[in-house]
Order: C-alpha cells, then sequence, then structure tokens
C-alpha cells in the first residue's frame, strides 16, 4: 500500500471499531512466515496470521470461522 502498510492500517481500524463499537476481523496474509510477523500482526490487533501460498479451501474455512464467532 503506498500510504501505509497493513500494520499501520489495522491499528487505525481499530481505533475507529473502538469509537463507532464495531470489530471488524482483519486476516494478515503475508509472505513472511518469521515469528516476529505473526507478533507484528498481533501487537497491531489483526486477528490472523496466514502466511503465503494458502490453498483458497483454507481461506474460505478460516473466512467462514471468522464470521460464526463474529454472530456469537
Amino acid at each position: 500500500m503506498p500510504v501505509m502498510n497493513g500494520y499501520e492500517a489495522t491499528r487505525r481500524i481499530r481505533e475507529e471499531e473502538i469509537r463507532h463499537g464495531v470489530c471488524t476481523p482483519i486476516i494478515a496474509l503475508t509472505a513472511n512466515s518469521a515469528e516476529e510477523g505473526l507478533q507484528e500482526a498481533v501487537e497491531a490487533g489483526m486477528d490472523l496470521h496466514l502466511t503465503k501460498q494458502i490453498p483458497k479451501p483454507k481461506i474460505a474455512g478460516v473466512v467462514l470461522e471468522l464470521c460464526k464467532q463474529d454472530k456469537n
């Protein structure tokens, strides 16, 4: 992203959510599989950290699971 990275975007989204009382699931999709990438995603407020190459069925399953959690 030209203006900010996904971590900063997530931080800003989370700040706005607090103001509006909503919660948006955010999944990091990255080529960085290192532990530091996972830690940065968690610290930014992301719900999940997935490493590329991800089969489409796995992505669909993760999204469906997050949708189920959101309804509870």
